[in-house]
């Protein structure tokens, strides 16, 4: 499938998106909302801020190529922090889907809706403590049933812990507060984080 092809499936499927919804990217959860859809752009802007951003096509084009390289999936870890609304607003074609539980964007074998979608133009996205809410109630229901190994989140001072390192990197990897990167961290990445106690990425 040429570029083209993927392109204006996408800008069409953008457009289809509700008046509502809200897009989150994928590492930082920073809320932003579609604009304007154009021929050679979509415009976006961020919750809480008065700046009109241009995601280009060309760029767009830059990170399918990718894709393509990498035998259908890119790894979210690389992704600079500017080019996080391009994974985002690639999460809502029908060619192209985020998975979780790999952290990569990848091919999709058939069309769902993009996690990274929201369709609540009431909810509040400046609440800086809603992911780690979320986390506190994962941590709360592992804490359920009989008693495992569990491993620590390696930001100092964060309490949240997961029988599964995979769960704990995406925690990293996924959370809004500064400090949660992996550069205050002896891993490399979410992978390296992963591999060191012993599972497998994916």
């Amino acid at each position: 499938m040429t570029f083209g092809t993927t392109w204006n499936n996408l800008l069409e499927n953008v457009e289809e998106l509700p008046s509502d919804a809200t897009l989150v990217t994928p590492l930082s959860r920073k809320a932003f909302r579609v604009t304007d859809v154009q021929e050679h752009r979509v415009l976006i802007d961020y919750r809480g801020e008065n700046e009109t951003i241009p995601l280009q096509r060309d760029q767009f084009e830059t990170l399918h190529r990718r894709i393509q390289d990498s035998c259908g999936e890119f790894d979210l870890d690389r992704l600079p922090p500017n080019a996080e609304p391009y994974a985002a607003v690639f999460s809502v074609s029908s060619n192209f889907e985020i998975d979780e539980d790999e952290w990569v964007l990848a091919k999709a074998e058939t069309q769902s809706p993009s996690s990274l979608v929201e369709h609540s133009a009431d909810k509040n996205q400046d609440d800086e403590h809603e992911y780690e809410t979320e986390s506190i109630i994962e941590t709360m229901m592992g804490n359920m049933g009989e008693s495992q190994l569990r491993i620590d989140c390696p930001i100092e001072g964060c309490q949240y812990s997961h029988r599964s390192a995979s769960s704990v990197a995406r925690h990293v990897s996924g959370s809004s507060t500064a400090k949660h990167i992996w550069e205050n961290t002896d891993y490399a990445g979410w992978r390296d984080f992963v591999r060191k106690h012993g599972e497998t990425p994916g």
